[in-house]
């Protein structure tokens, strides 16, 4: 057999090209069942992670569709049983508004303070839902990636990975806050 063609049945796709052609039939398959739509980008994800490890076997996938389609069927099983067992939600919007009514821890806290206090809830604010709740679980309640994905629903890689995003994130906005706020002050602003 020639490198690169599968039995007579044309040439193998790569995962790339794969990812590329069945996105949007895989897409569809999942808004159909699962509950969160916010799911289903890392659902999506995680069934063509397990395809290309499947596609690294010596084996021939001769229906990439039908065998995503099998894979999409025992992901989104397993996200729904784990949805049922686990029925708590993380409401993050409900944190963000916590944070924002929390009283200065002391009296004397300086203007500085509360301008760094100012900055961290915007930052928050401007953070995507998902890393929201990945954050919070994971640094705000001292969880691990794997605790954090049993209460979320969410993978533990897509724990870590939205934790990561979300330091990054907040790192890149609060040091642009400080450098704003250092450039005012060097011009006499308030």
């Amino acid at each position: 057999m020639a490198r690169g063609r599968s039995k007579g049945l044309g040439p193998v796709l790569p995962a790339q090209a794969v990812y590329a052609r069945y996105e949007e039939a895989l897409s569809r398959y999942l808004r159909r069942r699962v509950r969160r739509p916010e799911d289903i980008a890392d659902l999506v994800q995680e069934i063509f992670e397990l395809f290309v490890r499947r596609k690294e076997r010596a084996e021939v996938v001769r229906n990439p569709l039908a065998y995503l389609f099998r894979i999409a069927f025992h992901v989104v099983g397993t996200a729904l049983d784990d949805e049922r067992r686990s029925p708590v939600m993380f409401d993050s919007e409900a944190a963000v508004e916590a944070l924002a009514a929390q009283p200065p821890t002391s009296s004397g806290e300086d203007a500085e303070e509360l301008a760094v206090r100012e900055d961290v809830k915007a930052a928050l604010a401007k953070l995507p839902k998902n890393h929201l709740i990945a954050l919070l679980m994971v640094e705000g309640e001292g969880l691990s990636c794997k605790e954090a994905a049993t209460l979320s629903g969410f993978t533990p890689a897509t724990i870590a990975s939205y934790v990561t995003h979300a330091r990054a994130a907040l790192k890149l906005a609060l040091d642009d806050a400080a450098d704003s706020r250092t450039r005012k002050s060097q011009e006499g602003l308030p």
